[in-house]
């Protein structure tokens, strides 16, 4: 939700970019370099690895975190980009009221029973077990908001987060 990259991602393409250079820079320190045969197979040698084939340094981390990210899809993150996602002109408490609506761990009554900081997971609207989705969709102490609201961080997010972001 950071918009910025993992760690892996950013290191593979700067390696890569390092790379390039390397292969086609004569000023390069390694220019013309050859590798020694490698001796251990579990060694990951930097002139091993493949360069960028001309794309860009940002195109390429952006199609890496697509294909790493397909596993880890939520319809309320939004999805790889090197941008800000919406909702950054919102306070900071609401800011992170949103993104932790966004991303369903915000301290609900249920989560503050499972880590043995409140007695009952019950929701002070009536409701057995207070979930995000409850205090999202249906809890009548507060307004509503859908998930898609939270993507766009539309009017209606901004209200959800203005009023829900000192009990989050």
């Amino acid at each position: 939700m950071a918009s910025i990259a993992p760690p892996a991602i950013r290191r593979d393409t700067l390696t890569r970019q390092e790379r390039d250079k390397q292969l086609s820079g004569s000023r390069h320190p390694l220019y013309g370099h050859q590798q020694p045969p490698q001796r251990l197979k579990s060694r990951k040698s930097f002139a091993t690895t493949n360069g960028l084939d001309g794309s860009n340094p940002a195109q390429h981390r952006l199609e890496q975190w697509e294909i790493w990210d397909r596993s880890t899809f939520h319809p309320t993150v939004p999805p790889p980009s090197e941008s800000l996602p919406n909702g950054t002109s919102f306070k900071r408490n609401e800011w992170v009221a949103l993104n932790r609506a966004r991303a369903k761990v915000g301290r609900t009554q249920d989560n503050l029973h499972k880590w043995g900081l409140v007695p009952q997971p019950t929701c002070p609207c009536g409701e057995p077990i207070q979930t995000m989705d409850h205090i999202l969709r249906e809890c009548t102490l507060g307004p509503h908001c859908t998930d898609q609201d939270l993507l766009d961080a539309n009017q209606s997010a901004s209200q959800w987060c203005q009023w829900w972001h000192e009990k989050i």
